[in-house]
Formats: C-alpha cells, sequence, structure tokens
C-alpha cells in the first residue's frame, strides 16, 4: 500500500450526517486526502470541510439533471472513490457502475443494482431475506384487507407502520388498534411491519400519557441494535463491527460495543448473502430481539451511516478498510486508541457566507488549493 496526499474521494450528499461522520471518521489523515463533495443545499454549514463542493439535484427528485451535472465534473476530477451517503445515492451510483462516463481509475463504493434497489426499499428488503432465509421482521404493503386482517391476527397489536423508503426512522409511527390501522389501508407507500419490542411497552406509555398528560418533549425510540461490515471487491468480508445505540430523534447519542454473540454470526449470514448477489461496499444490518425470539433484522442500509465517526473512535475504522479495498491507498490508523462508549454532542457552526453565494451563483465552490 503506497501512502499519497494526492488521494481524491467524492461524496455525494457529502453535507449529510453521513458525509459528516465520514469527514471526522478521517480525523487528522484529512490531509492524506483531497475531498469534493456534491450536495443539494447550498447553506449547509458542513460544507466547509471540503475542498470543492458542487452543488446539484437532489438525487430522488432528478437523476437525470444529476447524472447531467455530475459527469463533466467525473470527467475532470477522477476521484479515486465515490461514496454514497444517502439511500438514494447508493441506487444512483450502483445504477453507474458500467457506465461510460466515469472518471478514469474513478471506483463507486457500492455494488449491483439490485440489491441497492432492495436495501431502499423496506417490502423489497422483506422479500429479498424471504428468498434468502434471513430473520427479517414480518412486513406487508397494507393493499389487501384480507392479507392485512391475516397479518394482525398473526402478529396482533402494538405494529409498525414505516415509509417503504424512508430513514432515520422518520415517518415511523406505532399502531396500537384496527381504527389507527383503517387509516394507512390501501397505501403502498408504506410497509406495516411487526412491533419487535415487548407489546407492554407502547401501551404503558400511552397510558401514562392518557393519565398525566403529553411532555412537552417525548420520543418512543428504544436501543438498537447495529451491524456493520464490509464487503470488499472480491467479495470477502474485511471486518465486522456490532453496536448499541441509544437513540434520540432517529440519532445514535451514545454507542457502545454489541455484548450479543448472534450479532457477528448474523452479520456474516448477511454479508455472504448480499456479496453473492453482487453488493460491495458497506453493509449496515439494524436489528432487535424480540421477547423469547432470535435476533431479528427490520432494516438494511448500503452506506455509512450516522455512527460511522462512533465506530472509528471504538477502533473499526470502516472508511480505512474501505479506502484500502477500494483505492488500494493507505491513509494510516486513527489516531487514538479505541473507546468503549462514544458521546455524540452537539456542535453549533454557521454556514460560510463565500461558500454559500458560490454555489447559489455559480453552481460549484473551490476552496483554498
Amino acid at each position: 500500500m503506497q501512502r499519497a496526499p494526492d488521494l481524491s474521494l467524492l461524496l455525494l450528499s457529502g453535507g449529510s450526517l453521513v458525509g459528516q461522520n465520514i469527514v471526522q471518521a478521517l480525523g487528522a489523515r484529512r490531509r492524506h486526502v483531497r475531498l469534493l463533495a456534491t450536495n443539494s443545499l447550498a447553506d449547509e454549514p458542513s460544507l466547509q470541510a471540503f475542498d470543492e463542493v458542487l452543488l446539484v439535484p437532489a438525487t430522488r427528485t432528478d437523476e437525470l439533471a444529476l447524472h447531467q451535472a455530475l459527469q463533466p465534473w467525473l470527467s475532470a476530477r477522477s476521484p479515486l472513490l465515490v461514496i454514497p451517503c444517502r439511500d438514494d445515492d447508493t441506487v444512483f451510483l450502483a445504477g453507474l457502475q458500467n457506465s461510460a462516463h466515469l472518471g478514469k481509475g474513478c471506483t463507486l463504493l457500492v455494488g449491483a443494482p439490485e440489491p441497492a434497489q432492495a436495501m431502499r426499499d423496506k417490502w423489497l428488503s422483506w422479500e429479498l431475506a424471504q428468498r434468502h432465509d434471513l430473520p427479517f421482521a414480518p412486513t406487508l404493503v397494507p393493499l389487501e384487507a384480507d392479507r392485512i386482517d391475516a397479518f394482525v391476527a398473526r402478529w396482533g397489536f402494538p405494529l409498525l407502520v414505516k415509509p417503504r423508503s424512508g430513514f432515520a426512522s422518520q415517518g415511523v409511527r406505532v399502531l396500537l388498534d384496527q381504527r389507527q390501522l383503517a387509516a394507512w389501508a390501501g397505501r403502498d407507500d408504506v410497509v406495516v411491519q411487526r412491533y419487535l419490542g415487548p407489546a407492554q411497552g407502547p401501551e404503558a406509555y400511552v397510558d401514562d400519557l392518557s393519565r398525566q398528560g403529553i411532555p412537552l418533549f417525548h420520543s418512543f425510540e428504544t436501543v438498537k441494535q447495529s451491524i456493520q461490515v464490509l464487503i470488499a471487491p472480491d467479495g470477502s468480508v474485511q471486518g465486522t463491527c456490532c453496536t448499541l445505540h441509544r437513540m434520540r430523534n432517529g440519532m445514535s447519542m451514545l454507542v457502545e460495543p454489541d455484548p450479543d454473540p448472534d450479532a457477528p454470526v448474523l452479520g456474516l449470514r448477511c454479508a455472504q448473502v448480499f456479496a453473492r448477489l453482487g453488493w460491495r461496499g458497506p453493509l449496515n444490518v439494524q436489528c432487535q430481539r424480540p421477547p423469547g425470539g432470535p435476533l431479528t433484522i427490520y432494516e438494511f442500509n448500503g452506506r455509512f451511516t450516522g455512527a460511522t465517526a462512533a465506530r472509528t473512535l471504538m477502533g473499526f475504522d470502516e472508511v480505512g478498510l474501505a479506502l484500502q479495498a477500494f483505492a488500494h491507498r493507505d491513509i494510516g490508523p486513527v489516531a487514538t486508541p479505541p473507546a468503549t462508549r462514544v458521546v455524540r454532542q452537539l456542535v453549533s457552526q454557521a454556514p460560510c457566507p463565500e461558500l454559500t453565494s458560490a454555489l447559489q451563483h455559480q453552481g460549484v465552490w473551490c476552496g483554498a488549493p
């Protein structure tokens, strides 16, 4: 492996939480890397961490316009590795794998389109898991009344309803009865999913609300189990990290190692399935153990996550591993010894007026050379 300060990386949606995590994971090793980013918002404060930024349409809004904006940039700058930061970016890049318009020597940190689509869509995730015997939370698109009735008869309440292509728990609701479920019947943009926690939890929570009122600030988030693996270009598994996450508003606020012995076993099973399907790069598996049951998956992601920096501080250098495996570059080890727990803290930052103005008027910003 060679050490090279000319290593150039492009992050799609670099201003996102995932993009911020990748920058933080690089840490002091940032001096070895030229960082490029695309973003759909011009006034994101975290864009100041990049050397160049290109303003683009949101990926899902207009993929054709994004491709037209990105193509000359890829050709001119030829980043060694292009990294998706959102699920839509993952699907978009997977569709470009065989494109003749990629920059010379440019590698995409994704795999085949089929698993990319399946990871973005929770119904397709369920179908993929069924085909490959992976333990996934029972899931249903609530279109047919008889299937809805059978689902309720089998799993009872509470249930979850989720956007098929949602992320960070946005739009997720806990359903307690038939009246609430009926409000979602006939929708093909959501899924109904088995609730994996103790049924008494939501019921006790709602009972407390009815007796004492609604707190001004309230949430119903539990400890999340997460498995992060990296699938190398040859399909081998380069590393696995299993963690517990205490969540707030869909973000990991406290991350600790997961002692569950079944977690790494499940992570390896998932990695082997996705590798056979042609997936390459990061694979995130979110799971939970229902009362008296096996560790059960409820979501896949084919990218780094909002806890990438935390895992790096705990000794799992997933960004460094990806650069070695896909770009054949060694940026050195993480500077700090592995931590046993990581706490997220809020940081205040203002947008850069010069950067924002340049993106709004020229569509591109370049920092100091």
